[in-house]
């Protein structure tokens, strides 16, 4: 649709705001600056087509040179300056504020003691998304009670955010402080304000799936796919946590076929990732050609996949057993 409208107004900015968010969640690398630089001319006065703009540039930061780095966040920073002053309450652009101060090195203006009061910004405007900012400060600074207690409140606070219960169900999910009954709890809690949101499912398969309940398991994928029908990553999560523990490879197949028998959606993983989890789960069962043919399509799609990795293993297992 936005590229039909593209094609009818080349500079209509909406349409290259717009283009270059969808490239991007769907992890191109090239032409979503361009985009965004189109909708964010100089004179523009559109805050959120100055923020996208510098969202790509971070993106962009995370690939390149020290040189590069320092370059774009300069780049960045003056964009996110602009889009929040074009609109002090835009709440994703502060956010975008505090993982800049956090992140960025002190030569281009980072600074963690800055993303407080960037946190305390947000909080005026949103109260939820106030506190979770101020747990991603206090998570940065590895101090995990302080994060705890301030996810709790994130999801104590009103009006309920769904946001805040998916952060908090994710934290209890970490690995460095696991609580999968705190997680479907708090994942449940969100299912109950808003069933059309999918993370909730994804979170809650992976729990099931972790602890063998099939029944639990089948019963939240089909509520999922029924809900949620355009996204099926609640199918990749359960996939996935059986073959991080080594079991049920043929679940696993099942769940990786269904998850890739459409488009992925963007800021999900994409085919490519779901391609190469698909041979490793059919080389556990013993298919090594089933595995090969998955890893070669996992390579066509994405020349940097770790499928590279797991074929030359395969290969070299192989001349191996021949020596």
């Amino acid at each position: 649709m936005v590229e039909t409208r593209l094609r009818e107004a080349p500079d209509d900015p909406l349409a290259n705001f717009l283009l270059s968010q969808i490239r991007n969640a769907f992890g191109e690398r090239t032409t979503p600056l361009a985009l965004a630089e189109k909708a964010a001319a100089p004179d523009s006065r559109v805050a959120k087509y100055h923020r996208q703009l510098a969202e790509v540039l971070g993106v962009q930061a995370q690939h390149a040179g020290a040189l590069q780095q320092l370059f774009l966040a300069r780049r960045f920073r003056k964009e996110i300056d602009t889009a929040i002053a074009l609109d002090p309450r835009d709440v994703q652009a502060l956010r975008d504020l505090v993982e800049y101060y956090l992140l960025a090195p002190g030569i281009a203006g980072g600074d963690p003691r800055k993303a407080i009061a960037a946190a305390e910004r947000i909080g005026e405007i949103d109260v939820p998304e106030g506190f979770l900012a101020k747990a991603r400060i206090a998570g940065f600074h590895k101090q995990t009670p302080e994060t705890e207690a301030l996810l709790r409140k994130a999801f104590q606070a009103q009006p309920p955010s769904y946001r805040a219960r998916i952060v908090l169900a994710q934290f209890y999910l970490a690995r460095e402080h696991p609580d999968p009954q705190a997680a479907e709890t708090v994942a449940k809690e969100a299912l109950k304000l808003d069933r059309s949101r999918v993370e909730s499912y994804a979170i809650l398969a992976g729990v099931y799936t972790d602890r063998a309940e099939w029944s639990a398991l089948e019963d939240i994928l089909a509520e999922a796919s029924h809900q949620v029908p355009e996204d099926l990553v609640p199918y990749y999560r359960a996939a996935d946590s059986l073959l991080s523990s080594g079991r049920d490879p043929a679940r696993a197949e099942r769940y990786l076929r269904a998850y890739l028998s459409q488009e992925s959606e963007g800021n999900e993983p994409p085919a490519a990732e779901a391609h190469w989890k698909l041979g490793l789960a059919l080389e556990a069962q013993g298919s090594r050609t089933g595995a090969v043919a998955e890893w070669k399509e996992s390579l066509r799609l994405d020349p940097e996949s770790p499928a590279a990795r797991d074929l030359k293993r395969l290969r070299g297992s192989r001349t191996t057993a021949k020596g």
